[in-house]
């Protein structure tokens, strides 16, 4: 009976989930080898996710009024953190390694939510957190150094200011869903619904479709992973993991995911880092981690 103890589970939930975060990437570049381009990868992505949320969607006021929260708010978090983002990081990951994305864009994004949460609710930033922000700052800089090195192949830099840029994005999305007070299943089902609705005619009319010529197994594999277990079941598990854990114990799970973005892409794609890159991967992990401890910190207090 203790395998099934809630707090066992949860654990098992995050790491889970983090294994599902650090792979997208790699899933992505692997899309490459198989001939499928930016476009196929987040059609496919959109197309599984929404099918599976589009119930959801009509049942609780979708086509009304954008399940409660408005067009207007619902179309901001579609552009931040639907088919325009996953297009644009895509085609980064055609420039630059898996590693890169897998440390830069939840750098980004620890960084921006952070700050924007800091400072919308007029509070001072801690030390430890601006000390931490500093260390992922400083390993940003050095994987962008790599990047201008061409370590990792030609255009690499055009590929790392696209992940910063996508995770500024995903950093301003998390804060604006936090700040409407949007559910995670909400938000999962107007970004994946509506931007199916959207995106897909686009892409049939005008992106020059290569899905159907490619294998069924190829597109089973990157509609489940990147659609379901991204979309939909990395959201459920995550909240799952935070309900049962709280807080301050999920905060120290997201630094892992470049630490795994990056180990589960060497064996798949041969993507091993060049040394100036590794060391920003390093300091990212590190400032990562500085900050989750202090937060950690920061949510036991506010939890008793």
């Amino acid at each position: 009976m203790a395998l099934f103890h809630p707090r066992l589970l949860a654990l098992l939930a995050m790491a889970l989930t983090v294994s599902i975060y650090g792979g997208q990437f790699v899933s992505v570049r692997l899309g490459y080898q198989s001939d499928l381009t930016p476009y196929d990868i987040a059609a496919l992505r959109f197309l599984f996710a929404g099918v599976v949320m589009l119930p959801f969607f009509l049942t609780q006021g979708g086509l009304v009024d954008c399940m409660g929260m408005g067009w207007r708010r619902g179309l901001a978090i579609v552009v931040l953190g639907g088919a325009p983002l996953t297009v644009f990081s895509n085609i980064g990951l055609g420039y630059a390694p898996a590693a890169h994305a897998a440390a830069i864009q939840p750098g980004m994004v620890a960084v921006t939510a952070t700050l924007f949460a800091y400072l919308s609710a007029g509070r001072r930033v801690p030390g430890g957190v601006v000390a931490g922000f500093a260390v992922v700052l400083g390993g940003l800089a050095a994987i962008a150094l790599a990047g201008s090195r061409g370590e990792a192949g030609q255009g690499t830099v055009v590929g790392d200011l696209i992940f910063i840029i996508c995770g500024l994005a995903w950093g301003f999305f998390t804060s604006l869903c936090a700040r409407w007070k949007v559910g995670s299943l909400a938000g999962a089902a107007v970004v994946s619904t509506v931007s199916m609705l959207t995106y897909v005619p686009i892409y049939v009319a005008f992106l020059t479709p290569r899905i159907m010529e490619a294998p069924w197994s190829v597109i089973l594999f990157h509609g489940i992973n990147q659609g379901l277990l991204n979309v939909v079941v990395g959201i459920l598990l995550w909240t799952y993991g935070t309900r049962v854990l709280g807080v301050a114990v999920a905060a120290r799970f997201p630094p892992v995911i470049p630490v795994l973005g990056t180990l589960i892409g060497i064996p798949v794609l041969g993507e091993v880092p060049g040394p100036v890159a590794a060391i920003g991967v390093v300091a990212i992990v590190a400032g990562l981690a500085i900050v989750a401890i202090v937060g950690a910190r920061a949510a036991r207090r506010l939890e008793g």
